[in-house]
């Protein structure tokens, strides 16, 4: 699984569309959006709706719709097709069992549409998501608006600094806001149960997890040689074992006195989509609700800090988490929340409590989101042969981004006590 020369353009298993995805089933999705049954398709195309590297937990298709309706003519509409794979294998077996896409309907049907309407009773008319045009379990299908139409992309140039990660931080408060509200306003909206929403992080996904454990061992032979690190290093043979019993119990909610809010779960950098001006960020949308779940907000701060900041950025961590726990608070009093916050030392001492996760995150995600993703393949790092792993270990921990990280990250680890 060495990385290519090349980038990998697509993902494999979005080269062909399954065979529902037809004209006939575009129809009856374009009818009911349209609510017009008079609805005629004039010309579509189906083909694949990412780059390779940009998602794995689905596969993704676009079709691009000329039809007329109610006497317009609409001329190449986008819209973005979630669904499962086809063929058999593991992440069709794995996607299956997490059931990932029951959990984004819900999301996107309930969740979201419920948000919508508290912000717009405020005055607030910001999207935290992408509109659903239409979801089905059978077969597992969601399909949204393309939102590059309005300008938004992706962003593949690394990690944000300082002001731009502020700015997402703002919006990830709100998320966190609207959601703890509407948990303190549970008995007058009984529609949603957030309780209900338990972490996919349980001990049947850990043995899917430990390709992504292997990296502290490789890591720990590196440790060794880095001066000054060596009481680090034998602290970190313990650390593979320790993320095997600690990450379910971390993903779990805190008791009802503790701090809960719906997190989003997988809160990185390809999970969003931006309009930019130059270098800043004048817009953001959250993407793939896929894994949201009832808990700590420290899970999602601490994808904040390893899965967006870049070094510059994450060596402002204090002043990061103190804007997120300021703007949180203020939108909880633009809402009329009669619940109290939790406090800004809460939230601090939460972190701590959470500090696994960002051994995690530091020595086994991080590296790999310092990699060209275009130029990996992704769903070989799920079964890869010994050989390939150590080839990518290497890659990952020789990294100059990875080292300087490290170097930085491990220490104040250490003086935290997070790795005893």
């Amino acid at each position: 699984m060495a990385e290519n020369s090349e980038p990998i353009k697509y993902n494999k298993d979005e080269l062909v569309p399954p065979d529902f995805l037809n004209e006939e089933f575009l129809q009856n999705v374009l009818e009911k959006d349209e609510n017009d049954k008079n609805l005629k398709i004039t010309k579509f195309d189906i083909i694949p709706g990412s780059k390779a590297g940009d998602h794995f937990a689905s596969v993704m298709f676009k079709a691009i719709v000329s039809y007329t309706t109610k006497g317009k003519s609409i001329s190449g509409r986008s819209l973005i097709i979630k669904t499962m794979p086809v063929d058999d294998g593991f992440k069709k077996e794995m996607l299956s069992e997490m059931n990932v896409f029951g959990r984004e309907i819900e999301m996107y049907s309930k969740v979201l549409p419920e948000m919508k309407r508290i912000m717009e009773s405020i005055g607030d008319k910001e999207e935290l998501g992408p509109r659903c045009v239409y979801y089905s379990t059978d077969p597992v299908t969601i399909i949204f608006d393309d939102i590059t139409k309005y300008g938004y992309e992706m962003y593949n140039d690394g990690f944000f600094g300082f002001d731009n990660v502020i700015k997402i931080v703002k919006k990830l408060a709100k998320y966190h806001a609207l959601s703890y509200y509407m948990n303190d306003n549970k008995y007058n909206n009984k529609k949603i149960d957030f309780s209900s929403v338990q972490s996919l992080m349980k001990d049947s996904m850990i043995d899917t997890m430990k390709n992504f454990f292997g990296g502290i061992d490789y890591l720990q032979k590196e440790l060794v040689n880095w001066p000054g690190f060596e009481v680090i290093a034998e602290k970190m043979l313990s650390q593979t074992d320790r993320l095997t019993n600690m990450l379910p119990k971390i993903y779990q909610p805190n008791p009802d006195s503790g701090i809960n809010v719906l997190c989003h779960g997988d809160f990185h950098i390809k999970n969003m989509m931006f309009i930019k001006s130059g270098q800043d960020i004048d817009k953001v949308m959250f993407l793939d609700y896929q894994i949201s779940f009832w808990g700590s907000p420290a899970i999602d701060l601490i994808y904040v800090l390893y899965a967006i900041s870049d070094f510059d950025a994450r060596e402002r961590r204090g002043e990061i988490i103190s804007i997120y726990h300021q703007a949180f608070c203020d939108y909880l009093t633009r809402l009329g929340c009669l619940k109290k916050p939790f406090s800004l030392l809460e939230l601090n001492i939460e972190l701590l409590e959470k500090g696994t996760m960002e051994i995690f995150w530091s020595c086994c995600l991080m590296p790999l989101f310092c990699m060209d993703m275009s130029k990996l393949d992704l769903e070989a790092m799920v079964t890869p042969t010994d050989a390939t792993l150590l080839d990518f270990r290497q890659m990952m921990y020789k990294n100059e981004v990875v080292v300087k990280t490290l170097k930085k990250v491990l220490p104040d680890l250490l003086y935290k006590g997070i790795l005893d």
